[in-house]
């Protein structure tokens, strides 16, 4: 017999900004604080709530560079700041493993 002793709604899951993620961690974006029309040119890279974002470098400035989808983009860190998002149970992806391979 299991006894839970937490009534309350299940937690949810722990969410990060982006510059908290140490490089090639695997993370899911959850949602962007900006406002529309900034948050645009992200979301036209394919920078969109539920994607997979691994930062693999940094720029000489320290700016990050993460890879979505098979892509590198090069964020600033002020928006790399408003990136909202989750730490993934099962790390790597295919084409971030491939990625990593080749650095």
């Amino acid at each position: 017999m299991r006894v839970n002793f937490n009534s309350g709604p299940p937690a949810k899951p722990l969410e990060l900004r982006l510059p908290a993620i140490p490089l090639r961690q695997t993370v899911e974006l959850v949602h962007i604080d900006l406002p529309a029309d900034q948050a645009e040119p992200l979301l036209e890279r394919g920078v969109l709530p539920g994607c997979k974002i691994c930062p693999v470098r940094s720029s000489p400035s320290g700016d990050p560079i993460i890879s979505i989808d098979g892509s590198l983009i090069a964020l600033r860190r002020e928006t790399a700041a408003c990136l909202c998002v989750r730490l993934l149970s099962a790390t790597g992806v295919a084409g971030v493993t491939q990625l990593q391979e080749a650095s």
